[in-house]
């Protein structure tokens, strides 16, 4: 690039030169080649500027990837340090690894044949829980997350089953010691045991509630009542249903949700199947030619709630409820 720059130079010089001579001679003559040289000469300037801005792009580039490059073989050079220092650090355990194993004696291991029967047995009874839980997970979509927990529960004392054996092969103290850890892991364990088997036994609880509403009137976008319960099972706040028309779910999982209205009077009404304030369904009730009679609207959706969540009727259009005529049903199916 600064040969080319200088043979550049070197032209205009020339150019130059020949400019001269040209004005030395007859100049009216030569006018219009003294004007094509000058031209050809801001051209070859030009073009020298744009190759001087291209020499020093291209320098810093390299400069930088000079810079990135001396970056790399420092990280190589750690890195090559580290592989190094693992594997004998690796070399080493396993030296102290066959050194401690010819050391125990079989007499030793014999003093708790009876704790390792009692591990086999939980071990089993834990088997026994993860093919129920993976049943539970196939069967019950809805309540995937619950017994992800419970999966994870179970994995947890599998872990700690497998750090018990661990432990067992590997301490170094002595054998009462080791005796005495075994003894705190099973019972440990056993109290893992009976929680899995209460969360289980929790999941299959039934929820149920069934409640009736009263006479009154409710305007757009008030949530009904049912004051009037006919049927709860496993559902604790009904008082605050009483109070707010709200179901607020305790335990997870797929409900069934229906919503009966009676309505009386001339006038068409509608209402919500409502899920936090978010609408799940709509009912349309169409009133008659009779200015004095009773119409009927009913919507029922199934829906996935999780703890905390609320389900609710909401008038859509004026509804004249007709007492006990309306119901409000939720059943927990999953």
């Amino acid at each position: 690039m600064e040969t080319f720059v200088l043979q550049l130079q070197n032209e205009l010089k020339t150019v130059n030169q020949k400019i001269k001579d040209i004005e030395s001679g007859n100049r009216a003559s030569q006018s219009v080649v003294i004007t094509g040289l000058k031209n050809e000469t801001t051209e070859l300037r030009e073009t020298s500027v744009m190759l001087l801005n291209s020499y020093d792009s291209l320098k810093k580039k390299f400069d930088t990837l000079q810079n990135e490059n001396r970056v790399l073989e420092h990280d190589n050079t750690v890195l090559k340090s580290q592989i190094a220092n693992w594997k004998n650090f690796s070399v080493q355990i396993n030296q102290d690894l066959n050194s401690f194993t010819h050391s125990i004696a079989a007499s030793n291991i014999q003093n708790v044949t009876t704790i390792q029967s009692g591990l086999d047995a939980l071990t089993s009874q834990v088997k026994s829980l993860n093919f129920h839980f993976a049943s539970l997970s196939s069967t019950s979509t809805s309540r995937s997350q619950d017994v992800l927990a419970l999966i994870n529960k179970t994995s947890s004392v599998d872990l700690k089953l497998k750090t018990i054996e661990q432990n067992y092969a590997l301490q170094g103290n002595s054998m009462e010691n080791r005796v005495h850890s075994l003894e705190q892991n099973y019972s440990s364990l056993a109290s893992e045991h009976g929680t899995l088997k209460g969360m289980v036994n929790e999941m299959n609880q039934p929820v149920a509630l069934t409640s009736c509403g009263s006479t009154g009137t409710y305007a757009i976008g008030q949530i009904m009542q049912f004051p009037n319960t006919k049927t709860s099972v496993g559902f604790n706040h009904v008082a605050e249903f009483f109070k707010t028309g709200k179901f607020t779910c305790e335990k997870s999982g797929v409900y069934l949700f229906s919503v009966h209205i009676a309505h009386y009077g001339p006038a068409d009404s509608s209402f919500e199947l409502q899920r936090n304030g978010e609408m799940i369904s709509r009912v349309m009730i169409v009133s008659g030619t009779h200015s004095s009679a009773y119409y009927s609207g009913s919507g029922t959706v199934v829906v996935q709630i999780n703890a905390g969540d609320t389900l609710f009727a909401m008038a859509n259009r004026n509804v004249n409820n007709a007492a006990s005529y309306s119901c409000f049903t939720v059943i927990r199916i999953n």
